[in-house]
């Protein structure tokens, strides 16, 4: 005989859909900053999804969409995974519990409203016979100040020389204005681009001077002065994957005082405006080219390369090691996904789906194993619909320290999806072949 235990409750004792709100921002609320920090209350327990919607509504596809744990007083918080450029937006949250209900948040217009940087520009002395100015000022922001000279009384004149200084967040000081000016009258404008996308550029005050170079300046010309000597040093010597290494400049000049100081980590990249010290680290073994470029008061300026050798750590693998799951069928269009799930996940756990191409839902979401009992699966139904052929889904499953999994599905026209699995290193930045044991 087959015995059946059913637990039988109350009638109508359903489990009702859990309670989110959504208390930072306020709605209506405008922000200056394109960072912003989201935050609320929810029924204790699982996590909360977090969506922003471009626009005054909250339909269609959002634009970020970040999931995190509800803490055990029942609170939430979290930051956009991209910073916001200036426009209003509309966030609402989710929460679903154990009985598959989903409780919603109201929706929570905004607006970003993040300004440009502030620029002032020092006028030049005037009049003066020096046919290559330097330039000083103020810049809020730490992107490079630009000065561009006009011909004329007026900024509506040709550009006729400019000038570039590093930004630092505050006093600027630029190289010298090239090519050289002739006798005549000029005016001056700084400007300085924002470092949020989209947003509108710093420009500073109209400045106009006289030049009025004597004869004989080109006989009495004193002789070129040198560059500041470029160099620097790096603690600790040997460095780690993922240890924190400070680099230390040591550049000199004799005849005057070094003004601005920028880094780049690599042996191409653009250089970044910094201080004496900076901190960094590096996620993979090998050699790592590190570049100083330095300028004095007088505009000229000298490199210094290095290359830091970066040993590997050894990392273990995550485990139970996860599994990843795509069913689908092959259309005329693509491929209609029917499934995507992860499976096996241990606890903290990370998973990060990006999608790549034209037609993609959503560009990228993320979830955390917040236990050991979401092993089973989690889903990830956005992307369970028909993709268009060149759409490429990549899945990251990363936990600090340890070996994680990467899987790349390219659907492909007239061919069946191609899938590619690998391990992720530590950092849990690029795919590399599985260790043996």
């Amino acid at each position: 005989m087959l015995l059946v235990a059913v637990a039988v409750g109350p009638a109508g004792a359903a489990i009702a859909a859990p309670k989110v709100t959504i208390t930072s921002p306020p709605s209506g609320s405008v922000s200056s900053s394109g960072t912003l920090s989201f935050g609320g209350l929810a029924d204790g327990g699982g996590e909360v999804t977090l969506r922003i919607y471009a626009g005054p509504l909250a339909g269609g596809a959002p634009i970020q969409e970040t999931s995190t744990p509800v803490s055990a007083g029942g609170t939430w918080s979290l930051e956009p995974e991209e910073p916001l450029t200036n426009g209003t937006y509309t966030a609402q949250a989710t929460q679903a519990n154990a009985g598959m209900k989903t409780g919603t948040s109201s929706p929570v217009e905004f607006t970003v409203d993040t300004p440009a940087p502030t620029v002032t520009l020092n006028p030049p002395e005037s009049p003066s016979g020096n046919t290559t100015p330097s330039f000083t000022g103020s810049a809020s922001g730490t992107e490079p100040v630009i000065v561009q000279v006009h011909a004329g009384a007026t900024p509506k004149g040709a550009v006729v020389a400019t000038a570039t200084g590093m930004g630092t967040g505050a006093g600027w000081t630029s190289g010298k204005a090239s090519p050289a000016l002739s006798s005549g009258q000029y005016t001056a404008i700084a400007t300085q681009a924002s470092s949020l996308p989209g947003n509108p550029a710093g420009a500073s005050g109209a400045a106009t001077f006289t030049v009025t170079p004597g004869p004989g300046i080109a006989s009495t010309a004193l002789p070129p002065l040198a560059p500041p000597v470029a160099s620097f040093r790096w603690f600790p010597l040997v460095p780690r994957t993922g240890e924190t290494v400070s680099l230390v400049s040591i550049a000199s000049d004799p005849t005057s005082a070094i003004t601005g100081i920028a880094w780049a980590l690599s042996s191409a990249g653009p250089f970044h405006a910094g201080g004496t010290v900076l901190t960094t680290s590096f996620s993979a073994p090998g050699g790592h080219v590190v570049r100083l470029l330095v300028t004095n008061a007088y505009g000229l300026s000298s490199v210094a390369t290095e290359t830091i050798n970066v040993v590997g750590r050894t990392a273990s693998v995550m485990q139970p090691y996860p599994v990843v799951r795509i069913v689908g069928s092959q259309t005329t269009l693509g491929v209609k996904l029917r499934l995507l799930q992860v499976q096996e996940l241990p606890a903290g756990a990370r998973i990060t789906v990006r999608c790549k191409g034209r037609g993609c839902p959503i560009k990228s979401v993320k979830r955390v194993a917040l236990s050991s009992r979401q092993r089973i699966a989690v889903g990830f139904r956005v992307f369970e619909r028909t993709l268009r052929s060149g759409v490429t889904l990549e899945l990251l499953i990363t936990k600090p320290g340890q070996i994680g999994k990467y899987t790349r599905f390219t659907i492909r026209r007239g061919k069946l999806p191609e899938r590619v699995d690998r391990c992720l290193d530590p950092a849990g930045a690029k795919p590399l072949v599985c260790p043996s044991s």
